[in-house]
């Protein structure tokens, strides 16, 4: 019976994680866009801006589109070196963010999002940023999985907990607060 309530522990941690590492990527790019002098409004899975691809200087697109994913990559280098005080925090905040990013990769199969848009903005490609952004998060979270000794218990809560997190995001986006800046 301890394992389930650890497994709902963590399912919880997940899905409290989600919502504000989201929260904390489209900041990153609430900020670039009001640093570079733009008025945003800020959901929980994505920012309107006044920068838009007809009238912003490419430079700023693409320190906009990149803000998010810095942002993101930040908080798992963060976490990794607190992994310590975090305990099992840590992991999945790691597996959240590669999560984040490998979902975003998949989406811009059909509508290039983020990194992807960057990766065609500088002419590298479409997937060039994408996969770079994923093998880092990726090499991250192979360390502190081979440090905490993973079992597929933990697994299985992350699979609940992304799925009902990222449901959450997507279909209840309206329902989550929103700002503006």
């Amino acid at each position: 019976m301890d394992w389930i309530k650890l497994a709902g522990v963590r399912i919880l941690m997940l899905v409290g994680c989600i919502f504000v590492m989201h929260y904390l990527h489209e900041f990153g790019h609430a900020f670039a866009a009001k640093s570079l002098g733009y008025d945003v409004e800020l959901t929980i899975n994505k920012v309107i801006s006044a920068a838009s691809r007809e009238t912003a200087p490419l430079l700023h697109l693409i320190l906009i589109a990149a803000g998010g994913p810095l942002v993101t990559m930040i908080l798992s280098v963060l976490a990794y070196l607190a992994r310590s005080r975090l305990g099992m925090l840590a992991p999945i905040i790691i597996f959240n963010a590669l999560a984040m990013r490998v979902i975003a990769a998949i989406i811009s199969i059909s509508n290039p999002n983020d990194e992807a848009w960057i990766s065609s903005a500088l002419g590298l490609g479409t997937w060039t940023v994408p996969a770079l952004v994923c093998v880092f998060l990726s090499a991250i979270f192979v360390l502190i999985a081979r440090e905490n000794r993973l079992r597929i218990g933990w697994y299985l809560a992350m699979w609940i907990g992304i799925s009902i997190g990222y449901t959450s995001v997507v279909m209840g986006e309206n329902a989550f607060p929103q700002f503006a800046f």
